[in-house]
């Protein structure tokens, strides 16, 4: 995904991954690797997140599903809140996927 916006001039400023398990921590890996090269903003916020308190390339963790939901959900909230308080240009596009 990183490469694909790098592609189109995209630099993301925000980046969350969540895992659970071992096939996860490659990914925390490159985020942490992106997040010290060029592939994102200088700026950029980069939550790399593992659910379960147990060793991890992670810098963060979640205690289960549940608390999984209520992050993505306060999430939800606050991005709808901004939108609705900064409503985007009708020139700006935020589909970035077409």
């Amino acid at each position: 995904m990183l490469a694909s916006m790098q592609e189109r001039g995209l630099c993301p400023d925000f980046v969350l991954c969540i895992g659970d398990d071992r096939s996860d921590e490659d990914m925390f890996q490159l985020i942490t690797s992106a997040a010290c090269g060029d592939s994102l903003a200088s700026t950029a916020e980069v939550f790399a997140c593992t659910v379960g308190r147990k060793p991890s390339k992670a810098k963060y963790y979640l205690d289960d599903a549940a608390e999984v939901v209520r992050l993505m959900q306060g999430l939800a909230y606050v991005s709808e809140e901004l939108a609705l308080a900064n409503p985007p240009d009708e020139d700006s596009s935020l589909d970035v996927w077409e």
